[in-house]
């Protein structure tokens, strides 16, 4: 899982860790890496980086996670948030 912070989703209580995207957003990652996953994750000093890994150089790799929207069933309710 590496050792960044996890906390769990409010509503389908998965563990997630909290990450920043290359635009300054807040994106919420599957805490455990997946073999599908395209998302790596980066300790930049106090902020945990999100990037997407291009297929390509992808594959083979066993420390790539999923975006949280892929799988939580109210991932829609979340995107509507402001």
């Amino acid at each position: 899982m590496g050792n960044f912070p996890t906390e769990k989703c409010r509503t389908c209580q998965a563990l997630i860790v909290w990450a920043v995207t290359d635009r300054g957003k807040d994106m919420p990652v599957d805490a455990h890496t997946d073999p599908k996953g395209n998302i790596a994750l980066t300790p930049e000093g106090k902020v945990l980086s999100a990037r997407v890994v291009p297929a390509h150089l992808a594959f083979g790799r066993k420390d790539l996670r999923l975006s949280h929207f892929v799988k939580c069933p109210d991932a829609p309710k979340w995107r509507q948030r402001r």
